[in-house]
């Protein structure tokens, strides 16, 4: 009877320990990570992050017929910023401003987690792939 009890307490705690769901029996997501929301229309999806200055992570998968990846985020009003001669200067990203003369903040680039050697306005928007803007004080 002893070993029926200390299997049925191991099973419990084990089953705890696993669970972590809401009532809708949907997992919740592990720290630092965010389920994507869609948004936008077109026959093209492309997965979107942004980490903010309070280092809040959300993500999106985008919907869209642009070819870039800053037209299709100005599209859906996901960025915000200035043209500039070198083409797109983002400093707004899902409502947060990043301010370079205030804080010396900018919003860095990112294709698939390393930094992008292109700008926003400039990549082509590619299958698979996952664009991010992080919050960035220097």
């Amino acid at each position: 009877m002893r070993r029926l009890l200390t299997m049925i307490l191991a099973l419990v705690l084990l089953l705890a320990a696993c669970g972590g769901g809401d009532s809708g029996g949907n997992p919740a997501p592990p720290p630092g990570t965010a389920y994507a929301q869609e948004i936008g229309q077109g026959g093209t999806v492309f997965r979107f992050e942004a980490t903010d200055n309070t280092g809040a992570h959300t993500a999106w998968d985008v919907r869209t017929d642009e070819e870039t990846v800053g037209a299709a985020l100005l599209a859906v009003g996901l960025i915000a910023g200035d043209e500039t001669d070198f083409g797109l200067m983002v400093t707004e990203v899902n409502g947060v401003t990043a301010d370079w003369d205030a804080t010396q903040a900018f919003w860095a680039f990112y294709i698939d987690g390393e930094f992008a050697m292109t700008g926003a306005d400039t990549t082509y928007i590619e299958s698979g792939a996952t664009y991010a803007f992080v919050y960035t004080e220097s």
